[in-house]
């Protein structure tokens, strides 16, 4: 007997893993999928741990993409009629581009007080910090050298291209910066050198009180405020939107994507997602983001 759901009216789609596939790209039936659904007038909105300035290019120019969940739903975005535009206006180079002022409709910022014993306790450690502020995508020197080196190995010429194409704003001495800044951040998150320096970690990030601490990878510790989250991001977006939260959908793969599964009408998770995030779908793709498995998903779905 086939399952039945409700239909989709806001469909919300994890990148890394889920929406893109591990070139970093969309596939030209993801892509096809999503412009019928836009056509039947699903609201399909991108859902990220990243911040509003390194949404990829090749999402803010998907068809019909108007909003935005990002920095792990610590801002919602409306981006308006040139979303390209808004991504831009958050870039360090920004007045040498074309941009447009997006409208944030949602912004849930840590405490000052937490993000400071967050940041102390990042600099620690020798990893490659983050920081996210007002859509802004902040590193230090450092950080782009270690980002660089990670990423060597598995990103094509022109992605690493894009690694100084200013999306990432670089601060020197980001210690005096924070201290200025410690009331406006949405984020904070590190790539670690080992999975086992991360393990070690993570409890003493757990430990701070009023945070909300996720991992988009195994290597990686991402920080917000205290019940900050993809899930609560989506509903008050569907709030906002007038859209009832059963005919909600999110799609992913990992941990960071388990409150968004779980608040959300239909939970659709990803044939390369992790076990326990399978667990909690109500509907898991057979193919996996190499293979088309978001169009797969929207198809099996009706949208």
């Amino acid at each position: 007997m086939l399952q039945s759901f409700p239909p989709v009216r806001l469909a919300a789609l994890d990148l890394d893993g889920t929406l893109l596939n591990r070139n970093n790209e969309v596939t030209l039936a993801t892509r096809q999928a999503i412009a019928r659904a836009v056509e039947h007038g699903v609201v399909v909105v991108p859902a990220t741990g990243r911040p509003l300035a390194s949404l990829p290019p090749v999402v803010a120019k998907l068809p019909g993409i108007r909003y935005a969940i990002t920095s792990n739903g610590a801002a919602v975005w409306d981006l308006g009629d040139d979303p390209m535009g808004a991504v831009h206006s958050r870039y360090a180079n920004a007045a040498q581009r074309h941009t447009s002022e997006p409208a944030c409709l949602m912004h849930r910022l840590m405490p000052a007080e937490v993000a400071r014993e967050a940041f102390d306790l990042f600099q620690q450690y020798d990893g490659e910090l983050s920081v996210f502020s007002d859509g802004l995508a902040i590193k230090t020197p450092e950080g782009i050298a270690k980002l660089t080196s990670r990423t060597a190995h598995f990103l094509s010429s022109e992605a690493r291209q894009n690694l100084t194409d200013g999306r990432f704003t670089v601060i020197p001495g980001i210690e005096s910066w924070m201290s200025r800044h410690a009331h406006e951040i949405e984020k904070l998150c590190m790539f670690f050198d080992s999975t086992e320096k991360t393990a070690a970690a993570l409890p003493k990030f757990q430990a701070i009180p009023g945070v909300s601490v996720v991992q988009g990878s195994p290597d990686n510790i991402e920080v917000t405020a205290a019940g900050v989250d993809k899930g609560s991001a989506l509903l008050a977006l569907a709030d906002l939107l007038g859209i009832p939260h059963e005919n909600t959908l999110a799609v992913g793969d990992s941990e960071n994507d388990r409150a968004m599964l779980e608040k959300a009408g239909i939970a659709a998770v990803m044939a390369n997602g992790m076990p326990q995030i399978k667990a909690i779908g109500s509907i898991v793709s057979e193919a996996d983001c190499d293979h088309d498995g978001v169009a797969e998903l929207f198809g099996r779905l009706g949208i």
